[in-house]
């Protein structure tokens, strides 16, 4: 059961967060939740999100601020800002998707759940999530009231408790929505202080 004004002070954060923001043009937001609480390592990460094994990891303490991390994330094939615990593993890409579609959200997901939502400037975007390395439910953010009673919806109750604040319509944000489901069934919660203090970063070669 999601609380309403739970998730109503989660979307307001988000539309706050969005509004007049760069985060509001093209990013990618992943977070994974293992089943028993064990935190991956940063290899493990990278093989997961690579595939191939071609990634290199950097503490960002070598970045001066998140201007650059954008510039780079430019000039590889993939760039993430990466935040793990034993709760979660939190991925943040700035114009990018890597995470979020097949085969990497499934193979985030092993011996978890991850879910993921993007869009780029011309509001492409998908939200989805997987568990245990198969891909259970996506769809276009702009239309999610089309996904509902789909395969997979019954899954993510969290994007059914808040399906109203997709509704762009009607004035709402469907991206700040989308972000919502997110920290709904997760935990975590994506801040501009998140991205200036996350710890690690990923680059794909």
């Amino acid at each position: 059961m999601v609380d309403d004004e739970v998730a109503r002070e989660a979307y307001l954060h988000y539309r706050r967060l969005l509004d007049g923001s760069w985060m509001g043009e093209a990013i990618c937001w992943t977070v994974f939740v293992p089943h028993d609480g064990s935190a991956l390592s940063l290899a493990e990460i990278g093989e997961r999100v690579s595939g191939t094994g071609q990634y290199e990891i950097h503490e960002t303490n070598t970045f001066e601020h998140e201007e650059v991390f954008m510039d780079l994330s430019d000039d590889a094939p993939w760039g993430m800002l990466v935040d793990r615990s034993d709760r979660h593993v939190a991925l943040f890409e700035c114009n990018g998707y890597q995470s979020v579609f097949p085969p990497v959200l499934p193979r985030l997901s092993t011996n978890g759940r991850a879910h993921s939502a993007y869009w780029n400037v011309n509001a492409t975007n998908s939200i989805g999530f997987a568990v245990d390395g198969e891909m259970v439910f996506s769809f276009d953010a702009m239309y999610a009231e089309e996904a509902t009673g789909r395969p997979g919806w019954d899954r993510w109750p969290e994007v059914q408790a808040i399906l109203r604040y997709f509704d762009w319509e009607e004035g709402e944000s469907w991206r700040a929505a989308a972000l919502t489901a997110i920290e709904l069934a997760t935990g975590a919660r994506l801040s501009e202080e998140w991205v200036s203090a996350a710890p690690s970063f990923l680059m794909g070669r």
